[in-house]
Formats: structure tokens, C-alpha cells, sequence
């Protein structure tokens, strides 16, 4: 099937475009506007005119009283409930948007430092830890038993060699 192009069915006249110029200039002919423009001011319109000015603007001067939708007093007690419901609301809603270190998890906290988020060693680590903190860390009972630490020990060393440091 051929396609067909979208070729609009217009032409331009002959000479079109060479004598265009002058039928422009022939219609823009003086001759062809009106020789006046058409508007008139009315007599002594700019005597008057001030004095009618003065008329309307005195008329203004005694506007019609306006009462306001809401006053402006009311703005200042809604202020005042506002600033006391958030300071009540402050008061009393601390104990719930605490968060303590304590409920983090254990694993959480593990994962952040061996991910490298914290960027400490071992002894910028010790040095926030307390004299009085060490005795009360019970990291055998709490951490793993005595048939884990067993196995642990018999993978990890070689007996030979300590045996041979012996």
C-alpha cells in the first residue's frame, strides 16, 4: 500500500509575493483613514474636574464602619491554649520518646561497630569504660558456656605448638 503525503491543496497566486509590497502601501493610504480621531472631551471637563475629584474623595472619607470576622483579642487567648497544650503535651509525653541505649540490641550495636561506622580502637574504646564497670562485666557466664569455650579451644590451637612453647 503507498502512503500518501499530507500536501494541503493550497497555492500561492502568481506574483504573489512580488506586488505584495505594493498592495500593502496602497490599502495603508492616508486617504483611506478618517482625517479625525473620532473622541471629543466635553467642555470645561478639565476646569471641573477637580472639583468633582474633591467631591468623590471627601464622599470616601466617612467609610461605613467594618467589623472584622474575628477579632483580634481572640487571636491571643488562641495563642495562649496553643503555647500551653504544647509545653503540656512536652511534659508529659518525655518518658515515651526516650530512647536509652539499653534498648538497643546487643547484635544491633555489634553489627554498627564491625560494619566500621565507628571508627575507634580498642584503646579509645577502654578508655570510656569505669574502674568500677570491670568487676561487675561477667563476660563468661553471660556470653558462652563451658562446652562451647571447650570446642572453641580445641579448633582454634594448635596443641603442638604450645606444647613445643612449653
Amino acid at each position: 500500500m503507498k502512503r500518501e503525503k499530507n500536501i494541503p491543496n493550497f497555492s500561492i497566486p502568481e506574483g504573489y509575493f512580488e506586488t505584495f509590497e505594493e498592495r500593502l502601501f496602497s490599502k495603508m493610504a492616508e486617504e483611506n483613514f478618517p482625517k479625525t480621531a473620532g473622541f471629543k472631551t466635553p467642555e470645561d471637563y478639565f476646569e471641573k474636574l477637580e472639583t468633582r475629584v474633591l467631591k468623590e474623595v471627601s464622599a470616601l472619607e466617612n467609610p461605613n464602619k467594618v467589623i472584622p470576622l474575628f477579632p483580634r483579642k481572640y487571636f491571643g487567648y488562641a495563642a495562649a491554649i496553643a503555647a500551653s497544650l504544647v509545653i503540656g503535651f512536652s511534659l508529659f509525653n518525655t518518658t515515651s520518646n526516650t530512647s536509652s541505649l539499653d534498648s538497643l540490641q546487643l547484635a544491633a550495636i555489634d553489627t554498627y561497630i564491625e560494619e566500621g561506622n565507628l571508627n575507634m580502637d580498642l584503646y579509645d574504646l577502654t578508655s570510656y569504660i569505669e574502674d568500677e564497670d570491670v568487676p561487675n562485666i561477667d563476660l563468661d557466664a553471660k556470653y558462652f558456656s563451658d562446652s562451647s569455650l571447650k570446642e572453641y579451644l580445641l579448633e582454634n590451637i594448635d596443641t603442638e605448638t604450645l606444647i613445643n612453647e612449653q
